[in-house]
């Protein structure tokens, strides 16, 4: 009885992941990102207000998201790289009625199975779920992407990456199941030789050398093995997203002065290799005054849209530490192309075009970008 009620559970689970998560149509409200977070901040902000004027014993800042025991989304005490401390506010994406529905519904599900059925079946729909999960939140990334901002698309999703991150580690269990499958490959190679018919004589012949024998013995599937961890897909996107956003913001405050690094050292390329001696400041593109309004425009880049980042990971993560460590890298590549830029100038230019360029010091560009401090 109670096998076949479990029987009957892991099928309803299969239809239900293919149903609501892997076939979930998004509403457009469910991709309103990041305005519906800005409401919601402006919501929480209007009822600190309020309760600044009336005092409380619990302001807004204390509350936290009811955890049941039938869902059992307790949040991890201590989290690794990304995954947000403990804090004194809370992001709106952190809210529950907040999350991306797929999110929702895929932890929902797996806290209602954890105590249900076998660990071994338990893996299997887990590794399903997250899988169809993880897809979703690629397609909605992609969406917001397409419709707001490429932030937006990419915040969206390590911050939905996050939450799935931390919301699995409490099940004390193996995320991880194994696959097996057959590899053909010999023996297609295998009957194509046999089918050649150059090899018609040997099925005669009475020795090793016999095209049948060498069929069984060569042409033989092999058993290959596949281990799917669900727990690292989740760290692999997660990872990849954050990769992909912090090339994106490098390459939007310092793309200019790359391509100009690169211009240069192409031409030293070619003159190490036999090609005409040069003299940069003559070249049209790189004379000190076009050279000064180059760096004027990427100071002035940083300066505007350094803000707007920093916003919007506010917005979307909510806590200094994750944004910190998101930002790092940022900020590290950010400097280290400035520094590239200023052993260039020194090389190519003389005090006199330096002084034209009036390229910032490493000292004012850390002042710029150390606001996320």
């Amino acid at each position: 009885m109670l096998e076949d009620v479990q029987e009957r559970l892991v099928y309803r689970t299969h239809i239900y992941i293919q149903t609501d998560i892997t076939g979930y149509k998004p509403a457009p409200g469910d991709l309103a990102y990041p305005d519906k977070l800005v409401m919601m901040e402006q919501i929480a902000q209007s009822l600190k207000d309020e309760q600044k004027k009336v005092p409380s014993e619990a302001s807004f800042s204390d509350v936290r998201l009811e955890e049941t025991k039938s869902n059992n989304l307790t949040k991890s005490g201590s989290m690794e790289s990304l995954n947000p401390r403990p804090q004194t506010t809370i992001s709106p994406a952190d809210l529950h009625g907040m999350w991306y529905p797929t999110v929702r519904r895929t932890l929902v599900c797996l806290s209602k199975l954890y105590r249900c059925i076998d660990r071994a079946v338990f893996q299997g729909l887990s590794q399903e779920a997250l899988s169809a999960c993880i897809q979703s939140l690629l397609g909605a990334s992609e969406s917001i992407s397409k419709n707001k901002t490429q932030i937006d698309g990419q915040l969206f999703l390590i911050k939905h990456l996050l939450i799935l991150r931390e919301q699995i580690a409490p099940f004390h269990t193996e995320f991880t199941i194994k696959e097996i499958s057959l590899d053909l490959k010999k023996t297609r190679d295998a009957a194509f030789k046999i089918l050649n018919p150059m090899t018609v004589p040997r099925f005669f012949r009475l020795n090793s050398n016999n095209a049948l024998i060498e069929f069984l013995l060569e042409g033989t599937p092999e058993i290959r093995e596949h281990f799917l961890d669900s727990k690292k897909d989740v760290d692999r996107h997660l990872k990849s997203a954050c990769e992909q956003f912090i090339q994106q913001q490098t390459k939007q405050f310092v793309e200019q002065l790359e391509e100009f690094i690169t211009k240069v050292s192409a031409l030293k390329t070619m003159a190490s290799q036999g090609g005409p001696k040069y003299s940069l400041s003559q070249q049209p593109w790189a004379q000190p005054a076009k050279v000064s309004d180059l760096v004027t425009n990427v100071y002035k880049t940083i300066k505007v849209k350094l803000p707007l980042t920093l916003r919007s990971m506010s917005l979307y993560l909510s806590n200094k530490d994750t944004e910190f460590i998101l930002f790092k890298p940022v900020r590290n590549n950010v400097q280290q192309v400035f520094q590239k830029f200023h052993v260039l100038l020194k090389e190519e230019f003389s005090p006199e075009d330096i002084h034209i360029i009036a390229c910032p010091t490493m000292e004012q560009v850390n002042l710029l970008l150390s606001v996320c401090k």
